[in-house]
Parts: structure tokens; sequence; C-alpha cells
């Protein structure tokens, strides 16, 4: 059970103080005389009872003694924990002081031993003031004419450090010191004064507690300590920077072999007990577990959510249990699968997200390799052109639109397209001028031809492309250009969002909110936040489920092979203009996960990488899969839902474009076309050629 201890606020204390001060001389004269009694006194009780009476005498004449109760209440700064959703502890976050707050039952007798041995060894013995080290550091300071001499107990010092300004030395702070000592020992227990003593006293290191300090010295809790170890934290806090055990290992094991001495004197410990601990070594632990960060990119995004939510005094102070969605095995899967495949020197970086298509929860988020080098998450904070892979919310937009993708057809040639506000005609063309006639929306999708999406963007509307993407989960500023549909965008998209829309497609249309915090509670262990994702229809079901049994024919057969994991998957490449960007985003039942390959700090073409140039089918494709084949097995296999309700196609659609018989035809027809299997070594590579258009559209494939 943690103790309780009241302490006032800040104005009260500031101006009780300067009450205080007024009588400082009126009180040093009754403190001297009072002293002076006691003196001649010999016995402690005598000595007790002079105390008393010189108590009595202040209140006489003096009518604003502190009295514990008119305390405040007493906030410790504590240490937040972030949790994965194993258990596993990601991370510490404190300020200045690192400290969390134990029960009594946490804390080991050993502990109290030790701490009493060498700071107050007549504690289980006065009543919160040492009256016998009171008189004769009275007399060694009075002939001094300074403070040469302190004699605070256990007791006061806690007092000291909860309700006064340790730095204040006159004799009026120390007055008030024992005066509320009194008043503690009347209030609680000899054990549960300690343990507020060892939860509160600094141990050097940032380690303030005694949990912290067992943690930062031996990487142990508390009650794992040993007799040697507890006696070396008790010696810190009269000198926590001259004993420190890392800089001053010498000092540290003098003052710890002085303690254990003490404590063999005292009686706490027996002399073979004794003499085995002062025969061993510091054994500190190699280092500080509150210095060490698993997976640094989470923890620091969720960091960032977790300030905007509850400020940095409550996240860096308020001892917070953060509980996360991540899972530990799938982020060291994603390492794996990247550095597996990315493993020569000079290799661009890489990002992967996945979520859990149910709950919205990311499951993964590898943001870089080495967050040392770079605290830029790639993962949810980067914005990189994602190339074809934005021709998926082109498809949904003309699926809502009624357009067929099985009967309707376009030309697959070389076009020049020209549109409302373009400032020049827009030149679009496959790589290496590969072109294949008429195309089914379909047979395309799986090439990922680029003449085919443009004139299909022109005729959906580049609105409704952009009101698809932002509905599906795409949360960037998106322009409202045709271009988009081949990834040319202003800001580009970070590889949360095109995993958090994708598993839109998965989840039957329904898009949830990407969640990485589940729950928050304090320190007491009351539940102060909890998450409830966003969830709305953001596309029909039958809608995503087409869209969805496309991209699975892009896996199959398509531009997506390399990304087969002989499950239930869909997919698309993509890969932007010089090789810069090079993605691949698909999904399954259970799991959306993007991946994205790049260079971190600048567009750098990736058109030599272990001898190919790098498309969104090659390394993002086999780096998703890797990924994939293990992680998707820990659910049941499963083939997406169908549709209650059938997609409603409009067959009477026609292009506005099908009227220049020198560029693109739109076919419309009553009559399914059977897609042929389209032989691998006849695609294209994923990537689109070089544009000509002067104002900058975007030049960006597969």
């Amino acid at each position: 059970m943690k103790s309780e201890v009241k302490v006032r606020t800040g104005r009260e204390r500031r101006s009780a103080r300067e009450r205080r001060a007024q009588t400082v001389g009126r009180r040093r004269l009754i403190i001297l005389v009072a002293v002076l009694v006691a003196i001649p006194l010999i016995t402690v009780g005598i000595l007790a009872a002079a105390f008393m009476f010189s108590l009595h005498a202040v209140a006489a004449v003096e009518q604003d003694l502190p009295s514990l109760e008119d305390q405040g209440e007493v906030t410790l700064a504590e240490t937040t924990q972030i949790y994965a959703a194993d258990g596993t502890l990601l991370a510490y976050l404190h300020g200045e002081e690192n400290r969390t707050v134990i029960s009594g039952k946490q804390i080991p007798d050993i502990m109290r031993h030790a701490l009493v041995s060498i700071e107050d060894e007549r504690y289980y013995s006065h009543t919160g003031v040492d009256f016998e080290g009171f008189v004769r550091a009275f007399v060694t300071n009075v002939q001094a004419e300074g403070v040469d001499e302190g004699f605070s107990t256990i007791t006061m010092q806690l007092v000291g450090n909860l309700y006064l300004d340790r730095r204040d030395m006159s004799f009026t702070r120390k007055w008030n010191e024992m005066v509320l000592a009194w008043q503690m020992e009347r209030k609680y227990s000899k054990n549960e004064i300690l343990d507020m003593y060892l939860n509160t006293v600094y141990f050097g290191s940032n380690a303030y507690g005694v949990e912290a300090a067992a943690r930062t010295y031996f990487d142990k809790d508390p009650m794992e300590l040993t007799i040697d170890e507890a006696a070396l934290l008790a010696g810190l806090p009269q000198a926590p920077s001259a004993y420190s055990p890392r800089r001053h290992p010498e000092a540290a094991l003098k003052r710890r072999d002085q303690v254990l001495n003490k404590m063999y004197e005292l009686g706490f410990i027996t002399k073979g007990e004794a003499e085995a601990a002062l025969d061993r070594p510091l054994d500190l632990a190699p280092y500080s577990p509150y210095t060490q960060v698993q997976e640094p990119y989470v923890v620091a995004y969720v960091r960032k959510q977790l300030i905007d939510m509850f400020g940095e005094d409550m996240v860096f102070g308020g001892g917070l249990r953060v509980e996360t969605t991540i899972n530990p095995a799938y982020q060291n899967l994603a390492m794996e699968a990247i550095t597996s495949t990315l493993d020569q020197e000079g290799d661009p970086s890489a990002a992967l997200v996945s979520i859990e298509v149910e709950t919205g929860y990311i499951r993964a988020m590898v943001g870089g390799s080495d967050y040392d080098d770079s605290k830029f998450n790639l993962a949810a904070q980067g914005r990189r052109q994602p190339g074809s892979a934005f021709k998926t919310f082109c498809l949904v937009a003309a699926l809502e639109r009624g357009i067929d993708p099985y009967t309707t057809y376009y030309e697959s040639m070389p076009v020049t397209l020209d549109y409302p506000g373009a400032p020049e005609p827009w030149d679009v063309k496959t790589y290496g001028n590969s072109y294949y006639g008429t195309s089914s929306i379909v047979q395309a999708t799986l090439r990922s031809d680029n003449t085919v999406y443009a004139q299909m963007a022109l005729d959906v509307g580049a609105e409704q492309i952009v009101d698809v993407a932002h509905r599906m989960g795409i949360t960037s500023e998106l322009n409202a250009d045709p271009a988009i549909v081949l990834g040319g965008l202003t800001i580009g998209v970070s590889p949360l969002e095109m995993a958090s829309a994708y598993a839109t497609l998965a989840n039957e249309g329904q898009y949830v909110q990407p969640t990485i915090i589940t729950r928050v509670t304090d320190s007491s262990g009351d539940v102060i936040w909890e998450a409830q994702p966003k969830r709305t229809q953001a596309i029909s079901a039958a809608v995503a489920y087409e869209t969805t049994r496309i991209l699975e024919m892009n896996i199959e057969r398509g531009t997506g092979t390399k990304a087969d994991i002989d499950r239930p998957a869909a997919g698309k490449t993509g890969t932007a203009t010089e090789w810069y960007d090079a993605w691949f985003c698909g999904y399954t039942p259970h799991l959306s996960t993007s991946v994205w390959i790049g260079n971190r700090d600048a567009q750098v073409p990736m058109d030599n990488v272990h001898g190919i140039k790098v498309t969104g089918g090659s390394f993002p494709a086999v780096i998703w899969q890797k990924f994939m084949y293990k992680a998707d097995r820990d659910y049941p296999e499963e083939d997406f839902a169908e549709p209650v309700i059938p997609i409603t196609y409009d067959r009477f659609f026609q292009s506005k474009y099908a009227v220049a018989p020198a560029s693109s035809t739109t076919i419309s027809t009553t009559t399914t076309t059977l897609l042929p299997v389209i032989p691998t070594d006849e695609l294209p590579p994923d990537i689109t050629a070089p544009s000509t258009t002067v104002t900058e559209p975007p030049d960006i494939g597969f």
C-alpha cells in the first residue's frame, strides 16, 4: 500500500516561509534557551522531556508552528513506462527525476536495515529527533559559529525533502524540520516512514527511490537485492556523485564496506554474512535499463501521441503505464525481412508498417535501421511519392461510378491528354514504350499501364480520386490533379497511411483509425484513457471486394508475383520516377502491410541496387512476402469475405475521350471478357518512362 503524505502547494509554501522569516530572531532565542536547558541533562528520556518542554514554550509565544496536517498533498514525479502488446517493456520516460513509487511489501528489510545503519542508527529508538545528536551538533555549531555538523534523522530528512527548502541552512528551517518530524512519527509507523524515504531519496544517476536505484545499478527488482547490493545503495544518498559506483568505483566500494560493517555492529547481519558481503565485487549491471529503449521509432511515435494527449509534465513525471499494440515478434520479423533483403553496404533504406485489419492496431512499425543515426521515422513521418500504388484509389473511384473493370476498355498507347486547368497537355507513356492495344481496366491494372490509368483518371475525376483516398485512410493533403493516379503528389504519403488505406479494402470497406496506444493508467493503476478507434464505412463492401479480386490477380499473375504467400492476399506495386521510391502495399483478411524503399535523406535514383533497378515488384514485394508469409500464419487462413449485395455496373458508361479516334478508345460491352494469363516475361518493368512535360507532371509508374 502506497503511503500518503500531505504537502503544501508552492504558493502556500512561499507565503509560510515569508511569515516565518519575520520571526527568525525570536525563534533562534527560544531554541537557544531550550537547548541550553537540555545540555546538562543525561538520559534520553529527560532529553525528550526537555524537547517537549521547548515545543510548549515556543507554542506559548508562537501561533504559527508548522503542522503536518496543514501541508498540501505531495505529488512525486514518477517514471512512465511503455509496454508492447505482450507485456514487454519498451521504454521508460522520465524527466530529471526517474522514480517508480512502490509499496512497502516490495521493499526488503535488508534495504531498510542498511539505510538505518548508515543514516540513523538510533532510528528505532527516537521519536523523530535524535536528541543526543541534536545536543552534540548544536554545541559544535555554536562553537564554530556556523553549521559544521548536522543531526538530521531519517524522519527529518524526509520532511525536509517533502515540505522544506533543503538549501535553507537557517536554524528556523531546522526547527521546523524537527517539529514536522516529531509530528510525522506520531502519524506513521517506523517502516512506513522508511518506505516513504526510500521512495523519495536521490541515489544518483537520475535514480530517485529504491526501485529506480536497484534497476539503475543492478537491473534488479528491490526484492532481489543481496546484502552487499543493499549496502551499496544505502551508502549513496549522503553523496550520490562522490560515491557513484560507475564513476568512482573505489569510493563506492569503500562506502559500501562501511555500511556493511555498521550493519554487523548493530546486529542486522551476522559475522558470516558480513564477511561474505565484504568479499564480493561491485558487480554492477553493464548499463542502466533506463538508458535502453526497445523499438525506438515506435517509442518516439508513442511519446509524441502521449504528449499531445496529456502534456509533457504528465508524460515525464506522471508515472503512466502505457499499453501499446506493437507485437515484438512482428517487429523482429519485419526487421529480419528488411535486413536479409537489403543486406549490402550502401543499400537504400526501408520502412514497413503492418496493421491488423479488424482492429486498426499497428502491429509492426519499422521506421529505419539506426535510430542513433537518424531520429526521423520513415514509417510515420516520411512522405514519399507512391507511384502506381495510388492507382488503387482510381480503381475504387471508377467502381463507385459503376464502371465495369472487366468490360470497359481503353487503348494502351502513348497519349497526350488535355483537361481543364492543365497548364500544358499531359504526355503519358509506359516504360520501354511497351503497349498492348485495347485493354480492359483489369488487364491494365495487372500490367500497371500508365496510359490506360491516365485516361481513366480523367473520366473518373481527380476530385473523386482524392475523396476516395481520404475516405480510405490517407490523411496527407492531396492535390486534385489527374496526375495523382500515377503517384504525382505534391507532398507524398507515408507507409502508415498506405497500410491504413489498404486495410479498408481488407475490412469490407470499413475504415478503422490506426491505433498504437490501447490503454493508459495512472500511477495508482486507474485507467485514465482507453482507445476507441474511429470507424466509418468509407466505401461499400461490394466495391472493396471487387477491388480486392483484381489486386489478388495482381499477386497471382501481375506485377506483384514476388509477394505470393500461398494464401489469399491482394496488393499493388508502386515505383516513382527515376526509381526514387519503390513500394508494395498489400493485405490479407487479417493484416495490411506497406513496404517502402528509398533514400532516407534525399531523392536518389535506385537504378543499381544489387545490379538491378529497384521497382515495387522487386525488393519491396520480396520484403512484404518474407514478413507476411510468417506473420499472417498467426491467423486462420480465410478467403476475403464476399458482400451480400454485389456491385452494380453502369453498362452505358462512355468515356468523353472516346470520340478522339487517334488517341484513346473506351468500349462498353455487356459481355464479360475472360482475362488471359499474362506471362511474367512479357510484363514491362514496374516503372514509367521519364516524362517530357515541362510542367513537371508525375513521371511515375507501377
